[in-house]
Formats: structure tokens, C-alpha cells, sequence
């Protein structure tokens, strides 16, 4: 009871220190085309403070929260740092800083990924150029280019992973952590939050931790949770109508303003028509809110399996029940009604499949 009441006294304090209000100052210079410089709390899109340029100088003065994470925007080009108290001087034409050993360190983590800013600026210029190209030249070159930067956002985000992990006795991850985690599993995640690393109760965190939990709902080895919506005729069903009931059943969650959705149809369909003499059954739950565009879309992409939604969008009740704050999502069920796989898209889907059924 003591060492809880002591964590519990650690946390409140914890909490407390965020909250308290601590005062900035931030000097620097810019390049001399830089006019006027924001400062946005990250996260937020509206700015807290700005200060004029002269001659290539600024200073900015203010209060906000202790170890508030502080984005200093400069044409376009942001630099973060935490109100820990301790002045800041920026210089971003020599790259150069004054401050906290904490922001030292951020800004030189910070270094080593601008290098991606230059070349992702490059490719969407080009993009812009050839995305109304209807050619075969025209989109052969804009898929090499969608590739490229896929390529690029990969390299990106392992530095950013690697800078995580070379920083968990600091408040380092939080500035990271935050910008990558709805593309880490459940397992990466469940590594980084750890509670008692420093950056654990930053506010920063609160999203992180919201997808954590999300996960954990609909973990492998979870039973499904049942639903009650109606389908395309207006017919009220749930999901133990299908699930649990011998086969293999992929509850598939998508909406039909979904591009990435639609995008992953077509390998749905293909896995739907392979393996559905096996038994492999999918039950689509829309997250929708026009029915007629929910129908409309079903026929389109021939969809042949059953269909439900409560045409409430984001507030659809398969939201809190499966932990889904994004689309597409899905979870395997085996013949029983337990989860298997979560998230299966592209050629895991396939794989996964050719796991269970043999071919």
C-alpha cells in the first residue's frame, strides 16, 4: 500500500510540474529572407506568439507550461524545443544552439533528419507536375515517385525510431514518439511506453497512449466483441451471425470516403474469391454516415460479402469496441471467434491465409 501510494504521489507530482506555468524566451537568427517567425505549441495549429525579423534577428517572450513542446516555425522550416526555462538561441543559418543540455541534444538529434525535408520538397514538386499526366509515361513516372517517397518517409521514420531508443533515460521520445506512432504495432509501442521512462506522463503522450489501448482491444487471442448494426436492406444483424461459427472470418473496417480503403479492395475481393469455397467469410463494417454512398460503393467494388453500419461515421460503435481511430483496419477471426491477426493488408493478407488453408 506504501510504494503505491508513493508511485501515486510520484505521478500526481509528475502531472503537477507539466502543468505549471514557465516562462520562455527564445532568440535567434534566420536567414535574412525570413520575415517574420510562429511559435505553435506541437500539435496545435494555431500560433501562441510571433516576432518580427530585423535584419535576420528575432526574440520571443512568454509563459506556457513547463516542458511544453515548442515548435518555432521559420518559412516553413520547424524546430522544436521544450520551456524547460532556460533561454534559447537559435541560429538556423549555422545551425547552432544556445540553451538546455535537454535542447542541445534535441536540436542536434534534429540535425541529421533535414536532410528528408530538401528531398521530400523535391519529390512533390515533380509529383505536382505529372499527377495530372494521364499517359502511360505520365503515370509510370508518378508511381516511381510515390514509390521514392515511400522510400524516403521509411528511412525517416527508422532514424526517427532510432532516435527514440538511443533517448529513453530523457524527454527526447515524446517530440518522436508523438509524430510516428500510428505506424508502430502493438509490440513496438507496448517497448516505448514504458511507465516509468521520463517521457511517459508528457502530454505529448496522450494520443500514444490512446493507440496503445486501442491495440490492446483488439489484441490476438481476444474473443470479438459483438455488433449489432443493419445492412445494405436495412435489416438489423450482428456479427455473431458469421463470427464464431466454425470459419475463418476477416471483419473488415472501412468507409467509402476511405481512399486507402478502396485502394485495398481489390485484394480483398481476390482473397474473398480464393479462399470462400473454404469457408472464408468477410463482414465489411462501414464506418459511414451517407447510405448511398455506402451502397453505391459496395456494388462498385463488388463487394460480395455482407455488409453492415450504423451510418454514424466516426462515431460508429465498432470505434469503441475494436479500438479502431483509423481506416482501414481489420481483425481475423479463427472458428471460434478469436482474434488471430489484426491489421492485415497487402500481401500479409494472402500469406496469412495460405497459413491457414494451405494453398
Amino acid at each position: 500500500m506504501k510504494k503505491l501510494l508513493v508511485t501515486a504521489l510520484s505521478m500526481m507530482a509528475a502531472i503537477s510540474m507539466q502543468a505549471q506555468e514557465t516562462a520562455y524566451k527564445i532568440t535567434g537568427t534566420v536567414p535574412t529572407t525570413v520575415s517574420k517567425v510562429y511559435l505553435y505549441v506541437m500539435g496545435q495549429r494555431s500560433a501562441i506568439d510571433s516576432a518580427a525579423v530585423s535584419n535576420g534577428k528575432f526574440e520571443m517572450n512568454g509563459k506556457q507550461n513547463l516542458n511544453e513542446i515548442l515548435m518555432l516555425d521559420a518559412d516553413n522550416e520547424s524546430t522544436a524545443c521544450f520551456n524547460d526555462g532556460t533561454p534559447l538561441n537559435l541560429n538556423l543559418v549555422n545551425n547552432t544552439i544556445t540553451g538546455s543540455d535537454l535542447n542541445k541534444k534535441l536540436f542536434e538529434c534534429s540535425l541529421p533528419l533535414k536532410k528528408y525535408d530538401a528531398t521530400t520538397k523535391e519529390i512533390y514538386d515533380e509529383y505536382e507536375k505529372v499527377a495530372r499526366d494521364n499517359s502511360e509515361a505520365g503515370k509510370a513516372k508518378a508511381k516511381a515517385l510515390a514509390e521514392r517517397f515511400n522510400m524516403v518517409r521509411d528511412s525517416m521514420l527508422n532514424d526517427m525510431l532510432g532516435i527514440i531508443k538511443a533517448n529513453k533515460d530523457n524527454l527526447i521520445p515524446a517530440v518522436y514518439l508523438s509524430q510516428i506512432y500510428s505506424v508502430l504495432d502493438y509490440n513496438e509501442l507496448k517497448d516505448l511506453l514504458n511507465p516509468s521512462a521520463p517521457y511517459y506522463n508528457h502530454p505529448a503522450m496522450a494520443h500514444v497512449k490512446q493507440q496503445l489501448a486501442a491495440f490492446e482491444k483488439r489484441m490476438p487471442g481476444k474473443m470479438f466483441t459483438d455488433l449489432t448494426m443493419n445492412d445494405t436492406e436495412g435489416k438489423q444483424r450482428k456479427l455473431s451471425e458469421w463470427c464464431g461459427k466454425g470459419n475463418y472470418v476477416l471483419v473488415d473496417f472501412w468507409a467509402s470516403w476511405c481512399g486507402p480503403c478502396r485502394q485495398e479492395m481489390p485484394n480483398v475481393v481476390a482473397n474473398y474469391e480464393k479462399y470462400h469455397a473454404k469457408g472464408f467469410e468477410v463482414v465489411g463494417v462501414s464506418f459511414d454516415n451517407n447510405g448511398d454512398a455506402w451502397k453505391a460503393a459496395i456494388k462498385n467494388i463488388g463487394m460480395k460479402w455482407p455488409n453492415i453500419s450504423d451510418l454514424k461515421g466516426w462515431k460508429c460503435a465498432a470505434a469503441p469496441a475494436y479500438g479502431i481511430n483509423a481506416i482501414p483496419a481489420n481483425v481475423l477471426l479463427d472458428g471460434e471467434g478469436k482474434i488471430v491477426a489484426t491489421d492485415l493488408r497487402g500481401e500479409d493478407l494472402g500469406e496469412k491465409l495460405k497459413e491457414v488453408y494451405g494453398f
